[in-house]
């Protein structure tokens, strides 16, 4: 017979190791992301600044589930969500232009139509 190896402290210190926490923490998810329903039209309806004067306290909410939360963020976060808001604006604004281009070619060529049937004479202008 061999000589008697003792294993009980390697193996326990394996054990420590497997129970302590990861270092990984789950990122927070975007603000501009719903954390109900993975919306990503959640809308700021409140800003102030927090008390610790690095941090934002922001009042959101989300136009499709309704839901609605506030919580404190950092700087670095407040700005990314700014971001965000900013591109839905100009994704806004370009649809707005869009339609706006769509609707004035359809009436134009209502317009022109009417125009060359002589639908439209000098009396639909008089006041």
């Amino acid at each position: 017979m061999g000589p008697f190896t003792d294993n009980r402290t390697r193996f326990s210190d394996d054990i420590a190791v497997m129970a302590e926490p990861s270092p990984q923490k789950t990122a927070a998810p975007p603000l501009h992301l719903c954390p109900c329903c993975g919306s990503n039209l959640v809308q700021p309806i409140s800003w102030e600044q927090a008390s610790d004067r690095s941090s934002w306290r922001v009042g959101r909410r989300c136009p499709e589930c309704e839901w609605l939360g506030e919580s404190v963020h950092s700087i670095p976060e407040i700005d990314a969500f700014d971001e965000q808001l900013e591109l839905g604006s100009r994704e806004l604004a370009d649809e707005l232009r869009s339609l706006e281009h769509a609707n004035m070619s359809e009436m134009a060529a209502v317009f022109i139509y009417a125009l060359a049937d002589n639908l439209i004479g000098a009396d639909d202008f008089g006041r």
